[in-house]
C-alpha cells in the first residue's frame, strides 16, 4: 500500500515537472518549441495590413484579436488546436472604415505563449499650399 502512494505521488510530481518544464521552454523562445511563429506586414494597398502565422505546435489552440486603443475587440478568431484543418491563418485586414488610433494585434496560447503587434493608423492631412508670386526687376 505504501509503495503505490509513494509511486502515485511520483508519477503526478513527475508529470508537473514536465508540464511545467514544457511551458519555460515555450515562453523563452525558442524557435523549436515555440506554439507558433506569427508576422504582421503592410499589404500594397493603403489601409490594409497582412496578419500571418503558422502553428509549430498543432495539439495548442491559438488566438487571435484585434484590439483598439479603448480595449475593444474588432476581430476574434480561434484557430483549432489537434484535429484542426489547417496549422497557418493568413488574413488581410482592411483598415479603411476605422477610426484613425492606436490598434494592437493580439496573437496568443492558453498560457503558454503570447505575441502583440501594434501600430497606428492615422489619415494624413493635406495641407494648403498658397501661390506665391516673385517680382524680378532688371
Amino acid at each position: 500500500m505504501k509503495t503505490r502512494i509513494t509511486l502515485i505521488v511520483s508519477l503526478i510530481l513527475l508529470t508537473l515537472t514536465a508540464s511545467i518544464s514544457l511551458a519555460e521552454t515555450i515562453q523563452t523562445g525558442n524557435p523549436e518549441k515555440r506554439a507558433f511563429q506569427a508576422a504582421m506586414y503592410p499589404a500594397a494597398a493603403s489601409s490594409k495590413v497582412w496578419l500571418a502565422l503558422e502553428k509549430s505546435l498543432p495539439q495548442f489552440k491559438v488566438n487571435v484579436e484585434l484590439i483598439d486603443q479603448k480595449g475593444n475587440v474588432l476581430f476574434r478568431e480561434t484557430l483549432p488546436g489537434k484535429g484542426g484543418k489547417s496549422n497557418r491563418f493568413r488574413q488581410m485586414f482592411d483598415l479603411s472604415d476605422v477610426e484613425d488610433g492606436n490598434y494592437t494585434f493580439r496573437v496568443y496560447t492558453a498560457g503558454f505563449q503570447s505575441e502583440e503587434f501594434s501600430f497606428r493608423l492615422s489619415t494624413p492631412t493635406v495641407t494648403q499650399r498658397l501661390p506665391t508670386r516673385l517680382v524680378s526687376m532688371k
